[in-house]
């Protein structure tokens, strides 16, 4: 057997095995897409001390694969100016039902601050938690709430739906 074509096959089952190695050091970690994903988790009634105002606290989870979630304080020329929809990130809307269909729509949006990770890998795995004010809705009415997350691309996510929610304050 000649040594140079076994040197020639050392080689190259060598660079065979190093570079897709090599390749995958650069490759990115995130198996997220890059339009942000939220959905419904829990919810809660609770009336806020010392006011008293009946509050409802919405949990949500989001995924986001590129982690361009929330917006500085500084981020107000278009298109995230207060004209534009974009100015507020994350959308909520709650929906007043009478036997299963929406009667009146309300809209909670907020606008969340910068959380995108420092760092090489940035994709986003979290917990929302967002309270709104229900002093209007009375015990026993029915909602049903809309959530939307919106990252710095403009990409906007699916809307998610909680089921339908049977109001009910603690006594």
């Amino acid at each position: 057997m000649d040594i140079r074509w076994f040197t020639k096959l050392i080689k190259l089952a060598f660079l065979t095995i190093l570079v897709p190695t090599l390749f995958q050091g650069c490759r990115k970690f995130s198996s997220f897409d890059p339009i942000p994903v939220i959905e419904y988790k829990n919810h809660e009634f609770f009336i806020s001390s010392p006011l008293e105002i009946r509050m409802l606290k919405i949990e949500m989870t989001f995924r986001d694969g590129d982690g361009d979630i929330g917006l500085n304080q500084e981020d107000t020329l278009p298109p995230f100016d207060k004209a534009s929809p974009f100015y507020h990130n994350l959308w909520i809307e709650l929906y007043s039902l009478k036997m299963g269909n929406i009667e009146d729509t309300f809209n909670f949006n907020a606008r969340i601050q910068n959380i995108t990770p420092k760092g090489q890998v940035k994709s986003l795995e979290g917990e929302i938690q967002y309270e709104i004010p229900v002093d209007g809705l009375a015990d026993g009415d029915s909602i049903r709430i809309g959530m939307q997350l919106v990252d710095r691309a403009l990409n906007v996510s699916v809307k998610a739906l909680s089921p339908d929610i049977r109001i009910q304050f603690p006594q």
